[in-house]
């Protein structure tokens, strides 16, 4: 054991700096924007007034239903900043999954090669988060000056309680621990399997069957629910569980994606009228959790930025506390799109650049076969446009149906409609600049063998 774990630091050997620092990236983003949508959901709670509800008036008149749109927006961005920690923990170890492997074939134990992963994720969390610490503090004063339509937030309100950071960063390092486990069963089952990249993709119906079924649950929620939980708490207990129904939603659409991407690129890798799109959906069908990955980020940008177009055009203000409630929700929104674009472009440049470095042996191969850079670039391009598109359609249509079921018929505004378009052209260029980003890498890994 002693030999093993001396002869760890030169198995797990350093793929290059940009393959170390991605996930620290990672880890860096996903503690920065948690502590930042917490400590501004907590902002919003500490200002709920205390006594009688009905004697209210102005700001403390509409507290309690900004409260409630915080929340919705920290149910809906926490999730995907702790699922890039997730995914930044499964592309440390993909960095080094057949060093591992090779611990394996030469005696290390399942015990021992689970430790060295395992602390290799832990210590790249440890340092995103101590650095996801720093990029937040750095930027909750600027967020002082964002107009919500009430009394300004000192920089105080914004921040957690000093306990809270600690408590955060721990928590961040556990769940990147645990997606590191369950990323190592398959090189702790068949480390051959893996050394000789032999694995066979397989993902159930399940996750679309579950998925629609959440869908089919929230409507029929929609349609009787009201009426049985309408007067339990005033209302309460019935918009926590829309809320509910909805964050679930939401988050299940990173649970479908794959497989939908999964069953799409198989069909393309079969029917494809050219070279390029053949190639790419023969990679995206070799790992869909990989290609859906690079887009998820995008998706849940979506989807907020459909919800926003609606919020965007609510009627107008008849009093001083509906310009305030207007005024709030237009700058909480936009500052949750914000958040879901910053999470989308690290999310998607991440991922990007991680796929280029994971193909570089398929890379130097084809060039050597024949393939010209060129022909790479495009079989790269097809490879990510296929689950950009899936994600678009995926994105409008829940989007569409949440916000359907909420006010209870399609919105008919065209200028909604050219709102939303924006955000998908936005949303594209994201894509495009995260492709441009890593495109050098692909000539370097490719010619380097030629």
């Amino acid at each position: 054991m002693s030999a093993l774990l001396a002869s760890a630091p030169l198995l797990l050997r350093r793929r290059g700096a940009l393959a170390d620092i991605l996930p620290v990236i990672a880890f860096t983003a996903a503690t920065a924007i948690t502590a930042t949508v917490v400590g501004g959901a907590a902002a919003f709670v500490g200002r709920m007034p205390a006594g009688d509800t009905v004697a209210r008036t102005g700001e403390a008149s509409i507290m309690g239903f900004l409260v409630m749109c915080a929340i919705v927006a920290s149910v809906l961005l926490v999730p995907s900043a702790i699922g890039l920690g997730g995914s930044a923990a499964r592309l440390s170890l993909a960095r080094r999954e057949k060093d591992l492997a090779t611990m394996r074939l030469v005696g290390g134990t399942s015990g021992q090669v689970g430790s060295v992963a395992v602390l290799d994720v832990a210590a790249q969390a440890l340092l995103g988060g101590i650095l996801g610490l720093g990029v937040h503090l750095a930027v909750t004063p600027a967020l002082t000056g964002l107009d919500f339509g009430i009394t300004p937030f000192t920089t105080a309100d914004l921040l957690m309680p000093w306990w809270a950071y600690p408590i955060l960063v721990l928590a961040l390092a556990l769940i990147a621990v645990g997606s590191a486990a369950v990323s190592l069963t398959g090189v702790v089952l068949s480390p051959l399997g893996v050394a000789r990249d032999s694995r066979v993709v397989r993902l159930s119906v399940i996750r679309l069957v579950l998925w629609v079924a959440l869908i089919l649950g929230f409507l029929v929620f929609m349609q009787v629910g009201g009426m049985i939980l309408g007067q339990v708490g005033g209302g309460s207990l019935a918009i926590a569980i829309m809320i509910l129904f909805i964050a679930a939603i939401v988050a299940g659409i990173n649970m479908v994606g794959p497989f939908i991407v999964w069953i799409t690129a198989l069909g393309l890798a079969k029917t494809a009228p050219i070279p390029s799109l053949m190639v790419g959906a023969r990679r995206l069908a070799g790992d869909p959790r990989a290609g859906w990955r690079a887009v998820s980020g995008i998706t849940f940008a979506l989807v907020i930025a459909g919800f926003l177009t609606v919020l965007a055009s609510m009627g107008d203000a008849s009093t001083p506390e509906q310009a305030m409630m207007f005024t709030a929700m237009t700058t909480g929104g936009q500052l949750t799109l914000g958040i879901a674009a910053v999470l989308a472009a690290v999310g998607t440049g991440v991922s990007q650049t991680a796929r280029v470095i994971d193909q570089a042996p398929r890379l130097r191969a084809q060039h050597i076969a024949g393939a010209e850079v060129g022909q790479l670039h495009r079989a790269r391009i097809a490879e990510i446009a296929v689950p950009v598109g899936l994600s678009s359609v995926i994105a409008t249509g829940t989007a569409l149906m949440v916000i359907t079921s909420v006010l209870g018929g399609a919105p008919n505004d065209p200028l909604m409609a050219v709102q939303y378009l924006v955000c998908v052209l936005g949303a594209y260029a994201l894509v495009i600049a995260a492709v441009l980003v890593a495109s050098p890498l692909v000539k370097r890994y490719a010619v380097r063998a030629a």
